[in-house]
Protein backbone atom coordinates (compact mmCIF):
# COMPACT_ATOMS: atom_id res chain seq x y z
CA UNK A 1 0.00 0.00 0.00
CA UNK A 2 1.27 3.84 -1.36
CA UNK A 3 1.08 6.46 1.52
CA UNK A 4 2.83 9.68 2.12
CA UNK A 5 3.65 11.68 5.15
CA UNK A 6 4.07 15.55 4.52
CA UNK A 7 5.67 17.44 7.60
CA UNK A 8 5.20 21.47 6.85
CA UNK A 9 7.65 23.80 7.84
CA UNK A 10 6.72 27.64 8.16
CA UNK A 11 10.05 29.75 8.92
CA UNK A 12 11.29 32.71 10.25
CA UNK A 13 11.82 35.34 7.56
CA UNK A 14 15.46 35.30 6.82
CA UNK A 15 16.00 32.08 7.79
CA UNK A 16 14.69 30.25 4.24
CA UNK A 17 18.51 29.14 3.37
CA UNK A 18 18.93 27.65 6.40
CA UNK A 19 16.20 25.87 6.64
CA UNK A 20 16.24 24.77 2.72
CA UNK A 21 19.64 23.63 3.55
CA UNK A 22 18.86 21.76 7.42
CA UNK A 23 15.59 20.00 4.72
CA UNK A 24 17.94 18.45 2.15
CA UNK A 25 20.03 17.04 4.31
CA UNK A 26 17.82 15.11 6.52
CA UNK A 27 15.65 13.99 3.34
CA UNK A 28 19.02 12.73 1.94
CA UNK A 29 19.64 11.53 5.07
CA UNK A 30 16.30 9.90 5.82
CA UNK A 31 16.78 8.15 2.34
CA UNK A 32 19.68 6.36 2.96
CA UNK A 33 19.14 5.10 6.31
CA UNK A 34 15.73 3.42 5.18
CA UNK A 35 16.55 -0.24 5.78
CA UNK A 36 13.63 -2.24 4.42
CA UNK A 37 10.82 -0.23 6.13
CA UNK A 38 9.81 0.86 2.64
CA UNK A 39 10.51 4.33 2.12
CA UNK A 40 10.82 5.27 -1.29
CA UNK A 41 10.97 8.76 -1.94
CA UNK A 42 12.26 11.74 0.38
CA UNK A 43 11.07 14.89 -1.26
CA UNK A 44 11.36 18.87 -0.56
CA UNK A 45 9.64 21.64 -1.86
CA UNK A 46 9.07 25.40 -1.28
CA UNK A 47 5.80 26.85 -1.66
CA UNK A 48 5.42 28.47 -4.90
CA UNK A 49 4.16 32.46 -3.57
CA UNK A 50 4.55 32.29 0.23
CA UNK A 51 8.75 32.44 1.29
CA UNK A 52 10.36 30.55 4.32
CA UNK A 53 7.27 27.56 3.68
CA UNK A 54 8.52 24.52 2.59
CA UNK A 55 7.23 20.71 3.01
CA UNK A 56 9.53 17.30 3.64
CA UNK A 57 7.40 14.49 1.96
CA UNK A 58 8.00 10.86 2.91
CA UNK A 59 6.58 8.42 0.35
CA UNK A 60 5.67 4.85 1.47
CA UNK A 61 5.16 1.65 0.18
CA UNK A 62 4.68 -1.19 2.64
CA UNK A 63 2.12 -3.15 4.29
CA UNK A 64 1.68 -1.36 7.08
CA UNK A 65 0.94 2.54 6.72
CA UNK A 66 1.04 4.27 9.81
CA UNK A 67 -2.56 6.61 10.38
CA UNK A 68 -0.59 9.27 13.05
CA UNK A 69 2.93 8.83 10.78
CA UNK A 70 5.76 6.68 11.35
CA UNK A 71 8.51 6.72 13.81
CA UNK A 72 10.98 8.58 11.08
CA UNK A 73 8.10 11.55 10.17
CA UNK A 74 7.19 11.96 13.85
CA UNK A 75 10.94 12.81 14.89
CA UNK A 76 11.23 14.93 11.78
CA UNK A 77 8.24 16.60 12.97
CA UNK A 78 10.18 17.02 17.32
CA UNK A 79 12.89 18.09 15.60
CA UNK A 80 11.76 20.45 12.55
CA UNK A 81 10.00 22.51 15.52
CA UNK A 82 13.23 24.95 15.85
CA UNK A 83 12.89 26.62 12.57
CA UNK A 84 9.29 27.40 12.88
CA UNK A 85 5.70 26.16 12.76
CA UNK A 86 5.52 22.31 11.70
CA UNK A 87 2.39 20.75 10.69
CA UNK A 88 2.51 16.89 10.09
CA UNK A 89 -0.44 14.66 8.08
CA UNK A 90 -0.29 11.21 6.84
CA UNK A 91 -2.18 10.33 3.32
CA UNK A 92 -3.09 6.92 2.30
CA UNK A 93 -3.36 6.42 -1.74
CA UNK A 94 -6.72 5.93 -2.94
CA UNK A 95 -6.30 5.38 -6.82
CA UNK A 96 -3.06 5.15 -9.29
CA UNK A 97 -3.89 6.94 -12.56
CA UNK A 98 -1.59 5.67 -15.33
CA UNK A 99 -1.68 6.39 -19.35
CA UNK A 100 -5.02 8.30 -18.65
CA UNK A 101 -6.71 5.24 -17.05
CA UNK A 102 -7.71 5.02 -13.28
CA UNK A 103 -6.30 2.05 -11.53
CA UNK A 104 -8.60 1.66 -8.31
CA UNK A 105 -5.95 -0.73 -5.43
Amino acid sequence: MRWMETIKVQSATGKEQIIVNELIALAREVQLNANGQGLREAAVSSHSSVPGYFALRLFWDNDDPQPRGSLVGLSLTQSLKVFGLVDHSVWIEMSETEGGKENEQ
